[in-house]
């Protein structure tokens, strides 16, 4: 078989990701032996939801008895 472009191009990026790979893997050797946590490692959760879409989400999830305010 031919080795075409998109085969390079795949090999290339692979080995880039390897190599990227290997080095996070020593950053996370260092982290933990430096005393880190894995908490630490992880980060902050900082996914912020869509306001309208979670607006629209709990609109069409409202009971009619709740709107009219009758319990």
């Amino acid at each position: 078989m031919a080795r075409t472009n998109r085969h390079i191009r795949k090999a290339t990026i692979n080995r880039v990701l390897d190599s990227l790979r290997a080095l996070r893997g020593l950053d996370r050797r260092a982290h933990f032996e430096a005393g880190g946590t894995p908490a630490d490692w992880r980060g902050e959760h900082d996914v912020r939801p869509d306001r309208v879409k979670e607006g629209s989400r709990r609109a069409c999830r409202v009971h009619r008895s709740d709107e009219s305010g009758d319990q």
